[in-house]
């Protein structure tokens, strides 16, 4: 087979490349009474339905299946009859180095993967998985997006279909809008009324034209020509196993490589006893398990890389095929009769429960009749997922689409994807890591067994074991394992709630939570390997990324201590020192001090004594704040960012002022020179071409009785009464009270010259400022803007309202009273008194 560099048209492609009866031939060569190649498409009804008419008419002997030989320990698992799809083998390795990989096998009821291994289990003959193992994979491969971190890949990927520009020709000839609906028009709604050997033709012709487009360069880079290699042999393996008068070996492929099968095994019969061999590469650690999976990680739509988009649709169809199947009923257009009726029903039963959008009958019987009238007008026999969805966008949506019809379309996407979830059997085979954190929490006393959300409240300051599970707990949230939620407490990495004393947690260990902890195993074979393996991961990732955020590098060195992974505190701190001379940006550093600070003051709980760097690393990160600061407030572009009110830059600078001046405050600030500080608030104040934050310097030095009553009064009369234009004047006294807001009643002058301000404006500028000064004096408490109005008021000549709660007056009064002022306002707008009374109430 050639590869053109510019492929001619399908039509072209059919008569010269792959012409009618060279297609007829390869249909032909995947079906024998010795072996079937069956090709299938993963995840597909279609595929499912006429497998298992296969094995009905067939009596194979022995059944393959594509994917890694370490997986066919698993099978009696996998097939059990307590396992409920969808199901996923997990597997991953670890190779010297530390390079870890990890990826998914999913399976689901019309997975024709599955059928087949449960088709085996039922007939009692033997079945196995043929392709090679995950870690020869990842040798003949020449390049891996796999890592633990990128989700893992999955080992069904089916990037051949979506790449093939023939398909794409195909698709557009025949109206799909991409491959997806290609496949369910040519393939899903016509298999039940089609013969195997014609299904199998029709598929073997779809794949033959996928695989023209990949080069041979292309196939061996991706490891695709390694894998067929070894499925070849295995298969003939299988065959020579078989004996006389056996049924057929049924291997179960890929229809990308099933197409290649009858030539390589016609070549490799000539040179017998050759196996792929890759160049060694040491494996510390690899395992393979079964866990559950959802339909939600098995979508497409989310970002899965194998399968048919929506499987909620399809296992729709899939038991609708099976009802027929065994009913013996045909009609191939009725069952997608059916699925479409039920899921627009259901649809429409949602949106009305659980969001409040009605969809009347009408709507609901016109979706039904244009979804099959889209079908019959795309020249099928019954409607595919797109009509229905189609049909849905035309009646349901009332507006436009991508406004009021978005959460419609949001319901109808998880409807199709369904939200089905998996049951792995009991007593399978865990990997160490799991056994490991179950018997470390049954140490730390935390309840395993299955009775809802737990609760467990942890004294971290006085009580070591309380530590203990407090690390813990940290460790699996860091391995994003689905146990436990901390709902109060200190949390040493963001800064908050440091007056708290005690964690609390809701805890409790479901099926997801045994599933995430087998994807975790590629961390390592217990907690604390598998927490340090995942936060070295992280550590390697802000180096990667120059070291120049220190902010970051901070919360990495307070989350090592969170996690009690004190052995790697030489190391962030070296990268700290690093982040901290690196990073330019000013509140980033001010918050990696902060941090540093807290860290320091919190060495008891999170055992840290030993940090004894940590005070020297502080002084390092408040003298490099304070020196880009200083630089900052003599930059000319220092004002630049956003409107002279400063936007969110200046905002976050004038928050990392105030913050060094709690530094300063703190325990573990009295070390550090306060002069430093006030010298370059004085600076900011003086110099910093931001008005909000030359405002918000003058309210730190005004706190810190640096600045008195008459110099803030007349910097605040400059700035609101000179030549400032009003936006610049606004951000000046905006600054200013993010820092003192006390200012606003204590100083007379502020009040009065705001007061000023506002009399010379015209409408339109008063109109164009007023959001700035909303966000002047929003931070206010409900306190402190009573006495603001009451200054106000007393500028103004006004009088106090007196008490505005009378606790002396009963409900009943006051709604006695309420009635009496509707009466007399109803008898003055009939005596045509209205007006006299307004303003009176």
């Amino acid at each position: 087979m050639t590869h053109p560099a510019d492929p001619p048209g399908v039509a072209a492609l059919a008569e010269a490349m792959l012409d009618v009866p060279g297609l007829t031939r390869l249909g032909e060569s995947l079906l024998s009474d010795e072996l079937v190649l069956f090709p299938v498409r993963h995840h597909s009804p279609a595929c499912a339905l006429q497998l298992q008419r296969l094995f009905a008419a067939r009596g194979p002997s022995m059944v393959l299946v594509e994917g890694p030989a370490s997986f066919t320990p698993l099978i009696p698992a996998l097939t059990a009859p307590e396992a409920q799809a969808p199901l996923a083998i997990y597997t991953y390795a670890v190779l010297q180095g530390g390079q870890r990989h990890a990826a998914y096998y999913p399976f689901c009821d019309y997975s024709p993967e599955l059928l087949a291994l449960r088709e085996a289990r039922r007939l009692g003959i033997p079945a196995r998985f043929v392709d090679l193992d995950f870690v020869q994979q990842l040798r003949f491969s020449a390049a891996h997006d796999d890592g633990p971190d990128s989700g893992g890949r999955s080992l069904l990927d089916e990037r051949h279909y979506r790449h093939s520009r023939y398909l794409a020709e195909l698709a557009s000839r025949a109206g799909c809008r991409d491959h997806e609906e290609l496949w369910e028009h040519l393939f899903e709604q016509p298999a039940p009324g089609l013969a195997l050997e014609q299904h199998v033709a029709n598929v073997a012709a779809y794949c033959a034209l996928a695989r023209a487009n990949a080069s041979s360069e292309e196939l061996m880079a991706d490891g695709t020509l390694a894998r067929e290699d070894g499925m070849a042999a295995r298969i003939l393996s299988a065959l020579s196993e078989r004996r006389r008068g056996d049924g057929p070996v049924v291997a179960v492929l890929g229809g990308f490589h099933a197409v290649a099968m009858p030539a390589l095994l016609q070549e490799r019969r000539l040179q017998a006893g050759r196996f792929p061999q890759a160049a060694e590469t040491g494996v510390l650690d690899a395992a393979d398990a079964l866990i559950r999976y959802s339909f939600e990680r098995l979508d497409r739509l989310n970002g899965y890389a194998a399968g048919i988009t929506s499987p909620g649709w399809h296992q729709r169809i899939w038991d609708l095929l099976q009802k027929h199947e065994r009913a013996g009923v045909a009609g191939k257009a009725r069952v997608r009769q059916e699925a479409a009726l039920s899921t627009l029903y259901e649809l429409a039963a949602q949106l009305r429960e659980s969001h409040g959008v009605a969809v009347p009958m009408p709507a609901l019987a016109a979706a039904y009749e244009q979804a099959l009238g889209l079908a019959a007008l795309r020249g099928r026999s019954g409607p595919v997922r797109d009509d229905v969805m189609d049909a849905v966008t035309s009646c349901y949506i009332k507006g436009d689409a991508d406004a009021e019809g978005r959460l419609v379309r949001q319901a109808a996407q998880r409807l199709m994807c369904g939200e089905r979830m998996g049951t792995a059997p009991p007593g399978g085979a865990a990997p160490p890591l799991v056994r490991d954190v179950e018997q470390r929490a049954l140490r730390l006393r935390l309840k395993l067994q299955a009775g809802g959300i737990r609760r467990v409240v942890l004294d971290i300051y006085r009580r070591s074991e309380h530590r203990a599970t407090s690390r813990l707990l940290h460790g699996l949230a860091l391995l994003e394992v689905p146990f436990a939620v901390r709902t109060a407490g200190p949390d040493f990495v963001a800064g908050h709630g440091l007056e708290r004393l005690q964690e609390h947690w809701e805890y409790a260990y479901t099926p997801m939570t045994e599933a995430a902890l087998v994807e975790a195993s590629v961390y390592g074979m217990t907690l604390p390997q598998a927490v340090a393996s995942r936060y070295a991961a992280q550590l390697q990732r802000l180096h990667d990324n120059g070291a120049a955020d220190a902010a970051a590098a901070a919360g990495a060195l307070a989350q090592g201590c969170v996690l009690g992974l004190h052995a790697e505190l030489p190391r962030v701190l070296a990268l700290l020192r690093q982040s901290v001379a690196a990073d330019a940006r000013y509140e980033r550093v001010t918050s990696a001090a902060v941090a540093i600070a807290l860290l320091w003051e919190a060495r008891e709980p999170l055992e840290a004594r030993h940090a004894s760097e940590l005070p020297l690393v502080l002084g390092a990160a408040y003298e490099r704040a304070i020196y880009l600061a200083t630089a900052s407030a003599s930059d000319p572009a220092g004002g630049a960012a956003g409107s002279s009110g400063g936007g969110a830059a200046h905002d976050a600078q004038a928050s990392a002022l105030m913050r060094l001046r709690e530094l300063l405050a703190s325990e573990a600030g009295r070390g550090l020179d306060a002069a430093l500080f006030w010298n370059m608030a004085q600076h900011a104040f003086r110099r910093h071409p931001s008005a909000m934050l030359r405002g918000a310097a003058a309210g730190v030095l005004f706190g810190g009785g640096y600045l008195d009553d008459a110099a803030l009064a007349a910097s605040l009369r400059g700035h609101l009464e000179g030549l400032l234009a009003p936006p610049e004047a606004v951000a000046f006294l905006r600054g200013l009270l993010s820092s003192a807001r006390e200012a606003a009643w204590q100083l007379p002058a502020l009040l009065e010259s705001v007061n000023g301000m506002l009399a010379r404006w015209p409408e339109a500028e008063f109109i164009g400022c007023l959001p700035e000064l909303r966000l002047a004096f929003a931070a206010m408490t409900p306190r402190e803007t009573g006495r603001i109005a009451e200054a106000v008021a007393a500028l103004h000549g006004g009088q106090s309202l007196g008490q505005l709660v009378h606790h002396g007056v009963t409900e009943r009064q006051l709604q006695a009273n309420l009635a009496l002022s509707q009466a007399v306002r109803t008898a003055l707008e009939q005596d045509g008194l209205a007006g006299w009374g307004a303003g009176h109430d």
